[in-house]
């Protein structure tokens, strides 16, 4: 390996480096299983890295590798398509519109994620607790709880989106500060 080729390794590696928080964050809104999320996040790392050559420097790493994290989420969807608790298309697609700007950038949004989290009542922070341990399923949540499954699925959608919008309120007030 010649000094060039080198010097542009470790750039990339500083790039990457610098990116895993925030890349993390970006596939976690987008992905509600963490496991799974890890998952989809290696494989963009591995898609990062096998086509990093592709990358030109000087242009925006992140929204780059977001882009690409972007489509191994599509790509993990399809074949997780069988699975009953998934997002739907129109919210990752939302969700997925400002990578960039409003997660990758902005080291705010975990702090927003963790403010809106405290925000949360107690038993629906019990609830998303429970639902995001490792392993756990609805069903198992909703045996956990006394509920049925419909009604566990109702109360997370309804928490993920007080949670969207509250992240979206939070980033935007610390924005205009």
């Amino acid at each position: 390996m010649n000094e060039a080729s080198r010097q542009r390794t470790d750039q990339i590696v500083q790039l990457l480096t610098n990116v895993q928080q925030p890349l993390t964050r970006y596939v976690r809104s987008l992905v509600p299983n963490r496991t799974d999320a890890e998952e989809v996040l290696q494989e963009t790392n591995l898609f990062v890295w096998r086509h990093a050559d592709e990358f030109e420097l000087g242009t925006n790493f992140a929204a780059w590798a977001c882009r690409i994290a972007y489509y191994q989420v599509l790509t993990f969807r399809k074949r997780q398509s069988r699975s009953r608790l998934r997002f739907s298309d129109t919210l990752v697609e939302q969700l997925a519109q400002n990578p960039v700007a409003s997660l990758v950038i902005e080291n705010s949004d975990a702090e927003a994620l963790d403010l809106c989290m405290a925000k949360l009542s107690q038993p629906d922070r019990d609830l998303m607790d429970l639902r995001y341990e490792p392993g756990a399923t609805v069903e198992g949540v909703a045996q956990q709880v006394g509920r049925s499954t419909k009604a566990i699925y109702a109360a997370l959608g309804r928490i993920r989106t007080w949670l969207l919008e509250c992240i979206q309120r939070t980033v935007s007030e610390s924005r205009r500060q």
